[in-house]
């Protein structure tokens, strides 16, 4: 038996129907069908990321669904613009942080480039989310292939980056793939955090996550569209972890993270 609630949180939703320059027809009203199932799961809030150059879509949609949804901008490393467009969606239109994901010929250990990324948000006091999904280590050629560049993220970057920005919040996406060595990676950096959302419901992931890091540093995510958000919201409300870290993790740190209190 689930006991009651406080606010729910989802900390990683995209817009549907998106590739990397264009959404497809019929993006709003599935999104909106979306959101309605989230709601119906019990998800109070939303945040959208950012892809690509999709930013002012992200706008619309928070636009369209007052209180309903939180915006993060795309950040890509590679633009010198970036740190302006973040400090603008954050002052004018309220967004709450940024998304960094795989670029095109930068794969993920490019990170570091992000140096006035991060330290604009640093200074607007709103974290980073990163995509992070595979440990290169072990991984044969013929794996990283298969797997993607992109999605090949080795573990050591988020220490790095948690040893150099230390005022800077990151958000890991995925539990950091692999979430054994990835927690072990970031236990000594309290600006670093792990989102729940996008993996196989694997027992042992959510209780190990609050075991090594402590609840304070997990959020939920789903990843919707691509996930469910019922299965998301079991992974956390089924895991043999006290109400109270529940609370923390579905709705509270991310409340906390990104002053909705």
């Amino acid at each position: 038996m689930i006991d009651h609630l406080s606010m729910i949180v989802d900390i990683h939703v995209h817009i549907p129907f998106l590739d990397l320059e264009k959404v497809q027809p019929g993006w709003r009203e599935t999104f909106k069908e979306m959101l309605e199932a989230g709601e119906r799961a019990g998800i109070d809030k939303q945040v959208v990321l950012g892809l690509s150059k999709n930013n002012e879509l992200v706008k619309e949609l928070l636009d369209a669904f007052p209180g309903k949804l939180i915006g993060f901008i795309r950040g890509i490393c590679q633009d010198p613009d970036a740190p302006a467009i973040l400090e603008k969606f954050v002052k004018v239109y309220g967004f709450k942080g940024v998304k960094i994901h795989s670029e095109p010929n930068l794969p993920l250990m490019g990170l570091l480039v992000g140096h006035p990324i991060f330290l604009k948000a640093a200074e607007l006091r709103v974290p980073v989310l990163i995509h992070s999904w595979h440990e290169e280590e072990g991984l044969t050629q013929e794996a990283r292939e298969v797997i993607g560049a992109e999605h090949v993220f080795p573990m050591r970057i988020a220490a790095e980056l948690g040893k150099n920005y230390p005022n800077t919040t990151f958000i890991f996406a995925h539990a950091g793939g692999m979430w054994v060595k990835a927690f072990q990676a970031a236990k000594h950096y309290p600006n670093l955090y792990f989102d729940t959302s996008g993996f196989d419901p694997e027992r042992g992931i959510v209780e190990k996550a609050v075991e090594v890091l402590g609840p304070e540093r997990i959020l939920f995510g789903s990843d919707a569209p691509g996930r469910n958000y019922a299965a998301q919201l079991a992974k956390v409300q089924y895991a043999d972890i006290s109400e109270n870290d529940k609370r923390l993790i579905l709705g509270e740190n991310a409340a906390k993270l990104l002053e909705l209190v």
